[in-house]
């Protein structure tokens, strides 16, 4: 009998603790699933990730040097915001680097949708970057945005005009982009009058010659 009372007496005893117990571990599983949903809502509202890419272009047929600016992502980016390593400067005086798009930045820019500005003429650009000591330099430019619910993101581009120096155009190039066509039909690579399937780096990844990124 005293036996029973002792073991009547620990249950009592032990039972608030184990209440208090449970009622923890019960907090704790409705914390992670509030939490779970949360973020699931987010990406729900962001449509997926925004990744804000800027990269240097070349037209072999102007000889044109152009930057560009596009969402490569999935999702809306807001408050974007650039940040240069060095100015970047056209032969005739322009400050590229100076201009409203990236001192003021933009508010918005959709999934897919691309800003491109005109730079230089490339042999006009590389003989002023020899005159200034710059041949050699990379131009970095860090991009700072964010998604629809704030979630904050960054990345940095290399911009490299140097690396377009030397490279050859076609001497008739309708005719090459015609052989061109024409070899990509005879691969079978896909039904007649489709474009072939896309291969290795996204285009982006190969005009902008480095990036490193961050949230």
């Amino acid at each position: 009998m005293p036996a029973l009372e002792i073991v009547t007496s620990v249950a009592q005893t032990l039972s608030p603790l184990l209440y208090a117990a449970f009622i923890v571990v019960i907090w704790f599983q409705l914390r992670a699933a509030r939490e779970s949903v949360r973020e699931v809502r987010q990406e729900f509202l962001a449509g997926g990730r925004p990744v804000v890419a800027v990269h240097d272009e070349f037209d072999h047929g102007t000889r044109a040097l152009s930057l560009a600016v596009e969402n490569v992502g999935q999702g809306p980016a807001k408050n974007i915001t650039f940040e240069f390593s060095h100015p970047i400067e056209s032969s005739d005086g322009v400050e590229i680097s100076g201009l409203p798009l990236f001192t003021i930045g933009l508010t918005s820019l959709s999934p897919g949708a691309r800003i491109t500005c005109f730079w230089d003429d490339l042999d006009d650009q590389m003989t002023f970057l020899r005159k200034n000591g710059l041949d050699g330099e990379d131009f970095n430019v860090t991009v700072h945005y964010t998604d629809l619910p704030g979630a904050q993101y960054w990345n940095t581009w290399d911009i490299q005009p140097a690396i377009y120096e030397g490279l050859r155009a076609p001497a008739r190039p309708a005719q090459h982009a015609h052989d061109q066509a024409g070899d990509v039909a005879e691969s079978g690579g896909g039904a007649q009058g489709a474009p072939p399937e896309p291969t290795g780096e996204p285009a982006m990844a190969t005009a902008s010659t480095g990036s490193t990124e961050g949230t």
